[in-house]
Parts: structure tokens; C-alpha cells; sequence
């Protein structure tokens, strides 16, 4: 019994035990030394919680200062707003509203309006009406704009108020603010005066709200340094100057100055709050006496409790071990001392850090750096044995969905479901780890220095990884479907890092997922080829623009009319490529955002022609179409920079008609429709493209001010042959006639095809038996020759 108490209180077995020890001896010097250093820091302490309490009267007195003078110039201001579109007001209904509001706020003394002249033309209690009060300065400063001043004795007031009690003269602080009407000119200035006992009583109530009731000095000056107020001062401070009362060292003080927005550099009061240094420091020289007498028995008393204590602090880390025993399972393994490896918490924690450190904390799984640093040894290993090893990148498919439509929740079940199934290939000696997201690393050593060997195995893991991940995975009581994307590395002897087999398996990834998903690729250096001939492609692309670029026009053409426009249509003219196709750049362009400058380019040049052609009879009733990809559209400024450049370019937006995929309708209807409202409303014209291949809403059809519906060439190419294509055409047509929008055929090349649209009545028509599209120079010559319908 006594050698398992000896055990378990030995600073050796335990943290409780080692925390109590170090901590028993230390409260006996710390006790020793806290005597002399409560004695020196109490005096600093007592004087800044002094000084803190005078900081804060001094704030509440300023706050409340500038609040109060900021609500009575907002009233003010508010009730000359209110006055001044509707002067034609009798004085008296302005007269009772003015005293409606004294009678609410007992800090006006006296509110007035006066007239241009200056004249008094309504007053609180009829007072000075008629006075002419041009010669007060708030009269001509609340002319130019709200006017709030220093306190001043009264004036014209004095004798129409009563006296003050005390037989001081009244004091009043002024607010006026200029009356305007409806077109912003001045008509008059509405001012008020306010009672300065206002400011006392702020003053008073700040004081007496301190806990500590000692005696205290409040004064308040101006910019100039005057004493505007003094509250239990003795009569020499008024003779002192601001610096000399901020300087006096026989006082704490501290001083706030009133910040106001009015006027514009503020009013320069400055609220100083001050207390004598012997009744503010008197605390301490009592403590002081008491603090040498209990010096010796703090010391005992210190280190008796910190070894009572030591149990209880230790208790959260203790605890803690414990949670971290129980969720790791991890324990000690050494033979030397298994009891104290059982025992000792530090050991639990330190297995719990090294988790962290190293492990996925929702699967448990290896984390990325711990496995790349795996890879780099296998890469090693794998020079020196002359043996392949394989890393496969695992990518679920469709998890996003998931954790959108099911929620986070249901997202880490299925994560944790899918490395549990995953761990199945540790069987074969595969490491495996989550590097983040849904992404997962599966780490094969050894598999041969055949390359076909090497390749039927990797091949094998990567199916049976596919296979493990097809579930179903039980979610919640849900069943659920899996699927993953794998790309697979090879590791050998050329000198690849580890970032470069990572590399290499999320490009075989990638293009696992552009393949079909569901599927495993293994990288070859094509892919790396193809990734940079598309870096370097979207290089060239950004310096093309707009360089580079060159705008075509194919016309458009109505069966009566002849030519109504054209659609611009972009073309880049690389120096060593020639002529790239739109097709391949245009899908780029929205994929890395240069859609934007391009689109501005195009925009601006589709502008800057309408310009020229505005000129011209021969032209200026042509439109100009012009191509906006979903992503340009959803911008957030596009309706500012459409704008922009119409008024940079002087064209005629009713000549300008922005041709808009179906693809647009995916996102926010509401903020497309309102977008396309404001544009319409400068005249622009919308048609919608290629309608029909994408996924049409008639509900957002109708939404949409659209002009025009255009039919895509995919319909219009076999619409004489097929039958389905025909039909769809038709239905097209009789929908856009029905919406009361015009209907346009895009790819007509044959005569047949012309007359069958005709028939079924799409008057309208853009293709190759019109004109093929062509730089401006050539469509102009067109224009000339005349164009046949």
C-alpha cells in the first residue's frame, strides 16, 4: 500500500504529480517575492485606474457633448428641410411646430425663422418676430450652410426671456441651419438657441454617476483657450491658461476634446477633468502600512495553496488526455517502463499532436505532406532499387452536388465511407492518404521493373479503387451512388519530384474527368505537352488582344427590305499561326476571363463603326449585332461599361442589338432581366442566339424584352431534308411570331432553304448565300454593288 502511494505521488509518474512538485516549490519564492512587487505596482496600478476613472467622466462629458449637439443640429436642419419646399406656409402652422418641439426638448431656449432680409417671420412664443437679426453671426453663417458656435451671453433675447435664478446673465449656444427651396436656393435661415445650463447639467450627471465620490474639477475651453465652464474649481483657475491647468503637477489630469462634424474643423472645446494627486494616491499609502505586516504570512499561504491546487489545475489536462486516449487509442509501447507509459499523460498528448501533425483529422487517413514525404523517399528508393512504384490521384466524382444538396454533414459521411473502402487496397501494401476536399493519394511501392508488369498492375489497383468506390454508400439511411476519377503516375528513374509525380497524376486526373468520369487514365507526356501549348496559346491570346484582333461583318437580310445589318464577328490574325479559328479561342477566352477585354474590344469597335456609318445614307439604317457570352453578361459592371462606351463613341444604341445565348438564363433571372431592362431602355436591341440548343424556358422567354429569336444553323442546315429539323424551325417561327418578336435564320446557303424558311415565315436571314463574313472594307464594297435577297 505504501509503495502505491509512493507511486502515484511520485513526481515521476504523472503530469498532476510533476505539476504539483514545481509548482509547491515555486509558490514559496514567488510568495516571498510578491510582497515587494505588490507595493510598486499598486501605486502604478491605482494610478492609472485613476486616471482611467477621469478618462472616462472626460469621454462621457465629450460624448455626450457631441451627441446632443448632433441631435439638436439634425432637428434643426430636418425642420428647415421641411420648411423650405413648403414656404408658402403661414408663420403661424410654422410658429406650433416650433413650439411643439420646445415643448419636447427643454433645451431650446429660442427657435426662430427669418427671412432673406432677415427679418424674424415665425419664432417659439411669437418672440422678436419681425426683429430684423441680419447683424447675429448665425444669421449670415447659417446662410452659407449649418452653423453651430461658441456659447455667448444673450442679446436680443435678454429681455424677452426670465432672468436666471442665480442672477447670472443668460447664456445661450446657437444652431442655425439654411431654409432652401424645392430648386436648392437659400429663402431664409431656421436657427435655435439653446439653454448653455444644457451643458452644466451634462457636466453634473457625468460627475455623480462615478463610483468613487471624491471631488473632482471639470472645466471646458474653447479653441481660443477661454473657460467656457468651471464646476468645483476655486477662482484662480479662471485666471490660468489651458496649458497651465493641462501642466499643474499637483493634479492627475486628463482632457477630451469635443469632436463635432459642424462646423467643419469642429468647435476646438476641449472637456479637462482633473483630481487631486494626495486624494487620489491616498489608497495607497494605506495599503502600503498593511502590505509590509502580511508579507510573511501571503508567502506561506501561497505555497500551502498551490499544492492544494495543483490537482484541480491539472484536472483539464488530465482530462484531455483522456479524450485524446480514447480517440486515438493510442498507448505506450515501450518494454522499458510500461507502467509509466500507461500512466503518463504527456506521452497521450504527445501521440495526439503527432496525429494532427500527420494524419487527415476526418479519416484518419495520412494528410498531403505527410505522404508526399513518403513519396519522396519512395522516389529514392525507387532510383536505387531500380524498381517502379505508382501514385493514383482519386477524385469523386460529383461530391460538390452532394454537399450542396445533402449538406456538409452528409459530405464528410461520404468521405469517410469512401476512405474506408479505399483501405481495402492497404492490403496489398498501398499507403493512402486524403490530401483535401474529395481528393484522396493511393501510394504503391514495388511493383516490378517490367514496364508492362509495372502497368497491368497499376491498372489492376486503379479498377479495384474504381470498383470499392462504386458503393452504394449508406448516407444517413440514404442510399447513394459513388463514382471517382483517377489519374495515375508512374514513378521511376528519371529524376521526378515528388510535386512532379503529383503534377503528372492530377493532369491524368483531369483528364480522366474530361474523358466521362468514372474512369482511370495514366499520364503520358502528351498531357503535359498539351497543358503547356495551352499555357502558351493563352499567352499569345492575352497579347493579341486587341492587337491582334480583326473584326468581320456578315450581313443580314430581310426578304423585302434587302440588307437591314450585319453581325460583327472576331477573328485574330496570329503572326506565325495565321488566321485562329474562334472556335478554339473564344472557348478559352471565357475560360480564363479574357472573354472581358475582348468583349470590350468588340463592343467598342461594333460602336465606333455605327459611328462612322451614322454619316452615311447609304448606311445609317444598318444594325450591328454583336455576340455577349453568358460570363461577360453576369459582370457585375457590364450595363455601366456598355454605357461608357456609348458615350465615348457617340453611336446610336438604337442601331446596336447584343445577341445573348439561352446559356445566360442559368444564373439569377432576375438580375439578367433587370440588366437587359436598363439597356433596352437606351434603345439597344436584344436577339437571342442559337435558340433552341440549349435550355429554354418559355416562362423565361416571355420574361425576357427580347426583339428577336435567331434559329441556329444546326436546325436550319437539313431544313429541307429533315423532317424533324423543319418541324422544329416551324414551331420556332410560330413562337417567335406569337411573342410578337422577329425571327431571324442563321447558315442559310441554298436557295431552297431560303424559300422554304419563306414559306413558313422567317423573313429574315444571315448565312453564305448572303455573303461570307468579311474585313469592313469589303462588306462596304458590297454595300455599293447592292445585295440580292
Amino acid at each position: 500500500m505504501i509503495n502505491r502511494f509512493l507511486n502515484r505521488v511520485s513526481p515521476f509518474r504523472s503530469v498532476r504529480a510533476r505539476f504539483s512538485a514545481v509548482m509547491g516549490g515555486s509558490g514559496i519564492v514567488l510568495g516571498l517575492a510578491l510582497t515587494f512587487f505588490m507595493e510598486w505596482h499598486l501605486e502604478d496600478g491605482l494610478s492609472n485606474s485613476a486616471r482611467d476613472a477621469l478618462n472616462g467622466v472626460a469621454d462621457e462629458i465629450a460624448h455626450e457633448l457631441k451627441e446632443d449637439l448632433a441631435s439638436r443640429q439634425r432637428e434643426v436642419s430636418l425642420m428647415a428641410g421641411m420648411i423650405g419646399p413648403h414656404h408658402a406656409l403661414d408663420p403661424h402652422s410654422i410658429q406650433q411646430v416650433m413650439d411643439g418641439l420646445q415643448r419636447r426638448e427643454d433645451t431650446y431656449a429660442w427657435i426662430g425663422l427669418a427671412d432673406m432680409r432677415g427679418r424674424v417671420t415665425a419664432a417659439t412664443g411669437g418672440i422678436l418676430r419681425d426683429v430684423d437679426v441680419s447683424a447675429r453671426p448665425w444669421y449670415s453663417a447659417g446662410l452659407n450652410g449649418v452653423f453651430v458656435g461658441d456659447p455667448h451671453d444673450a442679446v436680443l433675447l435678454a429681455k424677452s426671456l426670465p432672468p436666471r435664478a442665480d442672477g447670472e446673465p443668460l447664456r445661450f449656444l446657437d444652431v442655425a441651419a439654411p431654409v432652401q427651396n424645392a430648386q436648392g436656393s437659400a429663402i431664409g435661415v431656421l436657427s435655435a438657441h439653446l439653454h448653455w445650463d444644457w451643458v452644466h447639467r451634462v457636466v453634473v450627471e457625468a460627475v455623480n454617476k462615478r463610483r468613487k465620490k471624491a471631488r473632482i474639477e471639470v472645466l471646458i475651453a474653447n479653441r481660443t483657450g477661454e473657460w467656457l465652464l468651471q464646476l468645483n474649481t476655486d477662482t484662480k483657475v479662471a485666471s490660468n491658461s489651458l496649458q497651465a491647468v493641462l501642466q499643474d503637477p499637483a493634479y492627475l489630469i486628463v482632457s477630451q476634446p469635443v469632436v463635432t462634424e459642424v462646423p467643419p474643423d469642429g468647435l476646438g472645446w476641449t472637456v479637462v477633468v482633473r483630481e487631486d494627486v494626495a486624494t487620489a494616491y491616498a489608497q495607497v499609502y494605506e495599503i502600503r502600512k498593511l502590505m509590509l505586516a502580511f508579507t510573511a504570512l501571503v508567502a506561506v499561504l501561497f505555497a500551502f495553496a498551490s499544492w492544494m491546487l495543483a490537482g484541480r489545475l491539472v484536472r483539464p489536462i488530465v482530462a484531455l488526455a483522456d479524450a485524446a486516449k480514447s480517440h486515438t487509442n493510442v498507448i505506450g509501447t515501450s518494454s522499458a517502463q510500461p507502467g509509466r507509459k500507461a500512466l503518463d499523460e504527456t506521452l497521450v498528448l504527445g501521440a495526439a499532436m503527432d496525429r494532427l501533425a500527420h494524419r487527415d483529422r476526418l479519416t484518419g487517413l495520412l494528410n498531403r505532406e505527410e505522404l508526399l514525404n513518403r513519396l519522396h523517399h519512395a522516389i529514392e528508393r525507387a532510383a536505387v532499387q531500380h524498381t517502379a512504384a505508382a501514385l493514383l490521384l482519386v477524385n469523386l466524382d460529383n461530391f460538390s452536388v452532394l454537399n450542396n444538396t445533402r449538406g456538409h454533414e452528409a459530405g464528410d459521411q461520404m468521405l469517410i465511407a469512401a476512405a474506408g473502402h479505399l483501405q481495402q487496397l492497404e492490403e496489398s501494401g498501398a499507403v493512402l492518404a486524403r490530401i483535401g476536399g474529395d481528393e484522396f493519394l493511393v501510394l504503391a511501392e514495388n511493383l516490378g521493373s517490367d514496364p508492362s508488369l509495372v502497368q497491368r498492375r497499376v491498372t489492376a489497383m486503379a479498377a479495384d479503387a474504381l470498383e470499392h468506390l462504386r458503393g452504394p454508400f449508406v448516407l444517413g439511411g440514404v442510399a447513394c451512388p459513388g463514382q471517382a476519377s483517377i489519374g495515375i503516375a508512374l514513378v521511376g528513374d528519371d529524376l521526378a519530384t515528388a510535386d512532379d509525380i503529383l503534377q503528372r497524376a492530377e493532369l491524368a486526373m483531369l483528364e480522366a474527368k474530361k474523358r466521362g468520369k468514372g474512369q482511370a487514365v495514366m499520364f503520358d507526356q502528351s498531357m503535359r505537352d498539351a497543358l503547356h501549348e495551352r499555357v502558351q496559346f493563352e499567352q499569345a491570346l492575352k497579347g493579341a488582344i486587341p492587337s491582334q484582333l480583326i473584326a468581320y461583318y456578315q450581313p443580314q437580310v430581310h426578304v423585302a427590305t434587302g440588307l437591314i445589318g450585319a453581325e460583327l464577328l472576331v477573328r485574330w490574325r496570329h503572326p506565325v499561326l495565321g488566321m485562329v479559328s474562334p472556335a478554339r479561342f473564344i472557348p478559352l477566352a471565357e475560360e480564363t476571363g479574357l472573354i472581358h477585354p475582348l468583349g470590350r474590344w468588340v463592343l467598342e469597335t461594333a460602336c465606333l463603326q455605327l459611328r462612322d456609318w451614322e454619316s452615311d445614307p447609304a448606311r445609317n439604317h444598318l444594325v450591328l449585332a454583336v455576340n455577349v457570352s453568358a460570363k461577360e453578361f453576369r459582370e457585375q459592371g457590364y450595363v455601366q461599361g456598355v454605357c461608357s462606351i456609348l458615350q465615348a463613341t457617340g453611336a446610336n444604341p438604337q442601331r446596336l442589338k447584343l445577341e445573348l445565348t439561352e446559356s445566360v438564363w442559368a444564373e439569377d433571372v432576375e438580375e439578367i432581366v433587370a440588366k437587359m431592362q436598363k439597356l433596352k431602355a437606351l434603345g439597344i436591341r436584344f436577339s437571342l442566339d442559337d435558340f433552341g440548343t440549349g435550355f429554354s424556358s418559355l416562362g423565361y422567354l416571355k420574361r425576357m424584352p427580347l426583339d428577336q429569336l435567331k434559329i441556329d444553323q444546326s436546325f436550319v442546315r437539313d431544313v429541307v431534308v429533315n423532317a424533324s429539323d423543319a418541324s422544329i424551325v416551324r414551331a420556332v417561327i410560330a413562337l417567335g411570331q406569337g411573342l410578337g418578336l422577329e425571327v431571324i435564320a442563321e447558315g442559310v446557303e441554298t436557295v431552297a432553304q431560303r424559300e422554304m424558311l419563306c414559306r413558313y415565315g422567317c423573313t429574315s436571314y444571315q448565312g453564305y448565300l448572303f455573303g461570307r463574313p468579311a474585313p469592313v472594307e469589303e462588306f462596304a464594297s458590297e454595300i455599293q454593288n447592292g445585295w440580292s435577297t
